[in-house]
């Protein structure tokens, strides 16, 4: 456990809703890496979003496991624009027609 206090918490990402910050934790939980959110405990409130449109709930991890869980949750998390940018095809979906 004293190896634990040791550990340097570094930020990696912010959310605008808790439901969001529990998945990005379950996800580096899973793959072994210690996350801690902070902010995200005001009972049955959401956090009041901040400049920006990000809230208070900040995703932290070990500073010497910060790239893997980037790697992860880059991974996971990565959006349509990031993608396509990349040269991915868009698929038509059923109506689209």
């Amino acid at each position: 456990m004293s190896e634990d206090r040791d550990l340097k918490f570094v930020p990696l990402a912010y959310f605008a809703s808790a439901p969001e910050a529990q998945m990005a934790r379950e996800l580096l939980a899973n793959n072994g890496i210690d996350v801690l959110l902070q902010g995200a405990n005001f009972g049955a409130l959401e956090p009041l979003p901040m400049t920006g449109g990000f809230s208070e709930i900040t995703l932290l991890v070990p500073e010497a496991e910060k790239a893997r869980a980037q790697e992860l949750y880059d991974a996971f998390f990565a959006n349509e624009d990031t993608a396509l940018a990349e040269g991915e095809e868009v698929v038509a979906e059923a109506g689209d027609e």
